[in-house]
């Protein structure tokens, strides 16, 4: 569906290693994720503001950042929990954690409208008896406020040629009624929660606040990330009092990529507050200072983009089976 805008990238080097797996007392909802994953000026995902004619000193600077990314991370990598790291291991714990996310930005001065056309088309899989369930969230801080996430998740990918054959052709025609008059924008991809990356299991009940966080790595950073953040997690699942309220879903078709999506559910405003510990505090705490700066040192070095949002749960504008 619709094409969500740029949400308040930052450079690397502004990234906040002290949020990632930031816990909530609520569990995420792998749906919301997607949340943020677009940009006009990038084909998906804001990735910056590079110019073609950028200087050989600045191409270099850029060699040397992603050398030294996989430099540092080597280390991290060799030290991560071999738990999960098998590839076959780690496709069948995520084989049902398949998620489609659409992005949907109303015209301006209609977004009473595009609600009421939600409402409608979550009507007609409600006649339809669709098996799936479809969750909304609003997006109401960053670039991208105003813009509307409806995503299924829980899925295997073959599960979607069987819906595909069963809904999707009249799901088209009633989109193409009560929503597309009224949308100025958007998107679609598929999603993977990563359960091997998660403190939160999958398919958790949706959250009524969630804090999302993407991470759009370098080119080929993507493992040396995950190692990283796979000895974040071993650390804070040492912390008995530490939220296990996290997860994490990875684009891998609709945008650009590698990308990454950190979700931290939350009950109100006021949960958004700090907790008593940092995790550069925890990681301290568990491996010393010195491989504890090198894992958010890998972090930092693996993220060329970071921006933030917060979405809100409609229950009234999703749908769920039986309901």
């Amino acid at each position: 569906m619709g094409r969500a805008t740029r949400v308040g990238a930052s450079d690397a080097s502004c990234c906040r290693p002290d949020i990632i797996q930031d816990g909530g007392p609520a569990a995420p909802a792998p749906l919301l994720a997607l949340l943020t994953l677009s940009t006009t000026e990038h084909r998906v995902r804001p990735t910056g503001n590079l110019i073609f004619e950028e200087s050989c000193q600045l191409k270099i600077l850029q060699v040397c950042l992603v050398a030294s990314c996989l430099c540092v991370a080597s280390s991290v990598a060799q030290t991560a929990s071999g738990a999960g790291s098998n590839t076959q291991e780690i496709n069948a714990q995520n084989a049902n954690n398949v998620c489609r996310v659409y992005f949907s930005t109303p015209k301006p001065g209609m977004g009473q409208q595009y609600e009421a056309g939600r409402k409608k088309h979550m009507q007609f899989h409600r006649d339809q008896k669709d098996t799936w369930t479809w969750n909304t969230y609003a997006i109401e801080t960053g670039d991208n406020a105003g813009t509307y996430v409806t995503s299924s998740c829980g899925h295997a990918w073959k599960d979607f040629d069987e819906w595909e054959a069963r809904m999707g052709k009249a799901d088209t025609t009633d989109g193409a009624t009560n929503l597309t008059p009224y949308v100025q924008g958007g998107r679609n991809g598929f999603y993977v929660y990563r359960s091997d990356m998660s403190l939160a299991p999958a398919n958790q009940p949706p959250a009524p606040m969630t804090a999302v966080t993407i991470f759009v790595l370098h080119p080929g950073a993507g493992p040396d990330f995950i190692a990283a953040v796979k000895k974040v997690n071993d650390a804070l699942n040492k912390q008995a009092d530490w939220p296990k309220t996290s997860g994490w879903l990875q684009l891998v078709n609709g945008g650009e990529g590698p990308t990454f999506v950190l979700l931290n559910s939350r009950k109100n405003w006021a949960d958004f507050a700090p907790l008593p510990k940092t995790t550069a505090d925890v990681l301290n705490e568990a491996y010393g200072k010195e491989l504890s700066d090198q894992i958010q040192k890998t972090i930092r070095d693996c993220t060329a983009h970071q921006y933030t949002e917060e979405a809100a749960y409609r229950a009234d504008l999703g749908y769920m089976p039986g309901k």
